[in-house]
């Protein structure tokens, strides 16, 4: 600390300047003290600030100024602070008139702002606090709004003792308790009547009243009649509280003693008749993410404050309980759950899913009032049940619907909780599981949509040491036909594989660990399709593959054929002209062979005559199906014509020449076609036009034949692209999803426009400025539309380490290696396969 000043005795004058950095008193601690004061033998000023004043872990004041301007016995204060809580700021303005025996304070008009709220401390207001006499109020009224709080004094009838009253009208519990409670949380106004009998002596102070709109934790549970008693000499605080409203319905009374050291501090007796279920809900949401129904029970609560024992029964009369991880809603119905110590015993339970069928559910909970679970054995069994009910929503990894039987376990703590899953399909329901393997799905392959919750006291961050919750679940599958699975190879595109089959799958996936699959999956049948509203259906039938899963998921090893049968294929174009020991009609067999990985899959194919049929045995068409396969660039086109206009394509049909070349990277079939598409249409355009406009399409249909009702779905998306000027282009597109699940509910086609204009800064256009607007699907409503403008730069490269080289030194280099390359007569430059970056 550091404390200087001065004393001039001949002019009566004090200075006084202190700065203490850190201070208790009474438990209470005072940090960053600075003291300035100066007066004389008539009058002292003091100006005094405080960093911080703690009341306790939980409250504090920053930031508190004091202003003293003292004259005989009379001292005028002004008190300026906050609190870390929700005293956002507050201002006090009184008078204080000191005594031998104590003070009387006068109040000044003051105002505080709690929660974001004005309060006013009116004028006038004076409380008189002097051991010899009464204690003295009057007039003493805080109020915002509708909320008032009036302090007067009055006399008690039987013994002339004066006690100091308050009355409390619409005082909103949400802006007072967080100075005292924040779990569970509290909301409702309270009106009622404190009386505190000897203030100065050990105050005893008595509250009757009722709140209105009461509810806890968000469930709301009437109006609420409280009476309570507090004894500051013993530390003993007493309550009753009773409600009887259309959803809950319960007594209870118990006592609170904040001075006991021997572990009796908390003692409640809960009698209810009626009480929702859902006011559990946030002290279960690691096992249930809904909670509905309706409950009746008696309920002890004992022990100290910060976890008492619950011991009681709860009957269950009826309720819904919807698994976390599943999604699964299960229905229970005259059940009874036990309430040890520390312990909750669910016995075996009956459940129903919404379908009808049947389980059971066992084991039990151990806890500290609801804190730290730890499962024992819990069990759950059912020969036939809907075991999994979830959506691309619920988890990114694997979703569907799957109805079978069951057996899985829960044990250990949440901090490392293991669930077993042993399960398998019915035979005689139909099940459906989604397996996307694209870029969003490996992002997500850790458990994040479970939210582990720590109740209890709220305690800051830098002083909690709760361990973090980590679930790990091991999910083994016994797959059959009856239980359809989509590989999901590329959703935007619709490439997917449908596929029904036998094998055994083991899944394992954590809060902290990556998910990993492990299995072989035999294909018994199933599709890959390519097809397009009405005119457009190409069906590939499974014959026959697999999939073998050893570890990543998305690195599963695929061996797929599929095929594809068209009829009347015009073959003129196989056979040389004038060759005419061949029909011109004949059935054609596209094969296509999908193998590698999930992550990234290879296709190739091949053609056949259907066996038996005359085309099969011409030498020059044969031998043209085999020249096909020598050449990739030239076969996807064969195949391309071939689903899109039912016939090959000759050498001398220029538009479809070698000029015209097909990403032979597409690893699906509707890349393909999107591919041959946009290269016949934007070659043709820009012919018309004289470059002026080019265009692109992008066709990726399917259709699911093992639906009745062969339900047919598309998307397509194409757009032009118009050349205003050597500087402005402008791109008008747009995407059309027909009877797709995955974007929509409702409709059966959708069509998303979206417009851009870009403005080329400088001569190459690496520099644009952008202006767009663009529509996307969304879950909720249908679509989503976004504007605006973006500023984006665009830079050409063939190597990774171009990118940081300037355009000089690009250009120098290139000049080298076409004069090394020069001298070769035989070296021909290859087609533009620069990559782009924007």
């Amino acid at each position: 600390s550091d404390i200087s000043g001065s004393i001039q005795l001949s002019s009566n004058l004090l200075n006084v300047n202190a700065k203490v950095p850190e201070f208790s008193y009474d438990g209470k601690v005072f940090t960053g003290i600075n003291l300035v004061g100066n007066g004389n033998r008539d009058s002292l000023y003091t100006d005094i600030t405080a960093e911080d004043i703690k009341i306790s872990d939980s409250m504090h004041f920053p930031d508190t100024k004091l202003k003293l301007v003292s004259h005989n016995d009379v001292s005028l204060i002004k008190l300026n602070t906050s609190a870390n809580k929700t005293l956002n700021a507050a201002e006090l303005n009184a008078s204080v008139q000191s005594f031998e025996d104590g003070v009387r304070i006068h109040f000044f008009p003051s105002e505080f702002v709690l929660n974001d709220k004005k309060w006013t401390l009116e004028k006038d207001g004076e409380l008189t606090l002097r051991k010899n006499y009464p204690i003295g109020a009057n007039e003493i009224k805080f109020s915002s709004g509708q909320q008032e709080i009036v302090i007067s004094s009055e006399m008690e009838e039987e013994t002339s003792n004066v006690n100091l009253v308050a009355r409390l009208k619409s005082v909103v519990l949400e802006d007072i308790l967080p100075f005292f409670l924040r779990k569970p949380e509290f909301k409702g106004e309270l009106t009622g009547t404190a009386t505190v009998r000897d203030p100065f002596g050990n105050p005893f102070i008595r509250f009757q009243g009722v709140t209105d709109s009461l509810s806890m934790d968000g469930n709301y549970l009437g109006t609420v009649n409280l009476a309570s008693t507090v004894d500051t000499r013993t530390g003993r605080v007493t309550y009753k509280v009773d409600t009887d409203g259309s959803d809950y319905v319960f007594e209870g009374d118990g006592y609170y003693n904040y001075k006991d050291s021997t572990g009796d501090k908390l003692g409640i007796n809960l009698t209810a008749n009626k009480i929702r279920l859902e006011i559990l809900q946030p002290y279960l949401k690691t096992v249930f993410s809904q909670m509905a129904g309706v409950a009746k029970g008696k309920i002890t609560m004992k022990g100290d404050g910060t976890a008492p024992s619950v011991i009681g029964d709860v009957v269950i009369d009826s309720a819904s309980l919807t698994v976390a991880y599943t999604q699964c809603k299960y229905l229970v119905n005259n059940q009874t759950i036990k309430f040890g110590k520390n312990n909750i015993d669910l016995g075996i339970m009956n459940l129903r899913d919404t379908l009808g069928n049947t389980g059971t559910v066992s084991g039990r909970m151990q806890h500290e009032f609801f804190n730290n679970f730890y499962f024992s054995d819990m069990r759950f069994e059912t020969g036939k049940m809907l075991l999994l009910n979830t959506t691309k929503k619920d988890n990114i990894q694997f979703y569907g619907n799957v109805i079978g039987s069951a057996l899985m376990t829960m044990n250990g703590p949440t901090t490392n909780l293991k669930m077993n899953i042993d399960g398998q399909p019915s035979s005689l329901d139909s099940s459906h599981i989604y397996l996307p393997t694209g870029a969003e799905a490996r992002e997500g392959n850790k458990i994040d949509y479970i939210e582990f919750i720590q109740f209890g006291s709220e305690m800051d961050k830098a002083s909690s040491n709760t361990e973090s919750s980590n679930i790990t679940v091991n999910l083994n599958i016994t797959a059959n036909p009856a239980c359809k699975v989509d590989v999901i190879l590329d959703e935007e595109t619709g490439d997917i594989i449908k596929a029904q089959g036998n094998g055994k799958l083991s899944m394992t996936v954590g809060t902290t660990e990556p998910m990993t699959m492990r299995g072989r999956y035999e294909l018994t049948k199933g599709e890959y399709t390519f097809n397009f509203q009405t005119f457009l259906k190409r069906p590939f039938t499974l014959s026959e593959g697999s999939i073998t899963w050893n570890g990543d998921p998305y690195l599963a090893t695929i061996q797929i054929d599929a095929e594809y049968l068209a009829k009347n294929v015009d073959i003129s174009a196989l056979v040389p002209s004038g060759a005419n020991n061949v029909r011109s009609k004949a059935d054609v067999i596209v094969l296509a062979h999908l193998t590698g990985n999930l992550k990234k899959p290879e296709i190739d194919f091949e053609f056949q005559f259907s066996e038996g049929s005359e085309a099969s045995r011409d030498f020059f068409a044969l031998k043209k199906l085999e020249q096909f396969k020598s050449d990739q660039n030239d076969m996807f086109k064969q195949v391309a014509s071939l689903l899109l206009l039912n016939s090959f394509i000759s050498e001398e049909q220029a538009f479809l020449s070698g000029q015209s070349t097909l990403n032979i990277g597409a690893g699906t079939i509707g890349g393909i076609m999107s591919s041959w598409l946009t290269n016949i249409f934007n070659k043709e355009l820009e012919r018309a036009t004289k470059g002026v406009i080019s265009t692109y399409i992008d066709i990726n249909p399917t259709v699911n034949l093992q639906n009745r009702a062969n339900q047919l779905q598309a998307n397509v998306r194409a757009g032009l692209k118009i050349f205003l000027s050597s500087r402005i282009n402008v791109l008008v597109a747009g995407n059309y999803e027909y009877n797709n699940p995955y974007v929509q509910l409702d409709r059966k086609g959708l069509f998303t426009p979206d417009i851009s204009l870009e403005w080329l800064l400088n001569k190459d256009g690496s520099l644009r400025v952008v202006g767009f607007n663009r529509t996307s699907i969304d879950f909720t409503s249908s679509q989503r539309n976004r504007s605006g403008i973006q500023l984006a730069y665009r830079k050409d490269f063939d190597k990774i380490s171009d990118i940081f080289k300037s355009r000089k030194k690009m250009q120098q280099e290139e000049a080298v290696r076409y004069k090394v390359l020069a001298a070769d007569s035989t070296y021909i430059p290859k087609p533009d396969s620069s990559m782009q970056r924007n």
